[in-house]
């Protein structure tokens, strides 16, 4: 395990192991339309940038996509507040029926489930291919939430258009039943650490 894995399994269980749910956030792309696109299927919100949930000893912590590994894994940290920024809207989805039951609960665990792939990279100079090396590309693309009335939701870098996945997304897609990560066999990834 490198130092950077350590830093961000220690960052995950600091800031979320043990708390509870007080208020979500999603932050989406402002498409100027009355259309909420991550309302599209009922037990799956596909989100254009963050979630943030608002925590029992007041953090806010962001979940998103990142680069922190490689593009687009899942990152965190936390938030001074929330801000708006042009071109977004963050949506208060407190009352969605998917979350409520997750309100005030304790998170008990988060399951990491790290996707490898081998890779090619390439080199350029002034547009032309200077070389190429074999790489191992390892990113945290899917968190296994539970919590301690045995619930558990699943929180992955893909996006969901129109129904077919891309993964590697920059979008984070919420699963809060069962069926939706078997489909998109979110537990075959490489390798997992468990954090309590």
């Amino acid at each position: 395990m490198t130092d950077k894995e350590k830093e961000y399994y220690k960052s995950i269980k600091s800031l979320l192991i043990g708390r509870k749910i007080k208020d979500i956030y999603y932050e989406e792309l402002d498409y100027k339309d009355d259309l909420e696109y991550w309302e599209l299927y009922p037990d799956t919100h596909s989100i254009d940038m963050r979630v943030v949930l608002k925590l029992d000893n007041q953090d806010l912590i962001q979940i998103m996509w990142d680069n922190e590994f490689y593009c687009y894994g899942i990152g965190l940290n936390r938030l001074d507040e929330l801000s708006t920024i042009e071109n977004f809207k963050t949506i208060k989805v407190s009352d969605n029926p998917n979350w409520t039951a997750l309100l005030g609960e304790e998170i008990t665990e988060i399951t990491v489930f790290w996707d490898i792939e081998d890779a090619i990279e390439y080199h350029y100079k002034n547009n032309r291919l200077t070389n190429s090396k074999k790489m191992r590309i390892t990113l945290p693309q899917t968190w296994e939430l539970t919590f301690n009335n045995n619930q558990t939701i699943w929180i992955s870098a893909l996006e969901l258009r129109d129904k077919e996945p891309t993964f590697w997304a920059d979008n984070l897609t919420v699963f809060f039943a069962n069926q939706g990560q078997e489909k998109y066999k979110l537990k075959e990834a490489g390798v997992h650490k468990r954090i309590k």
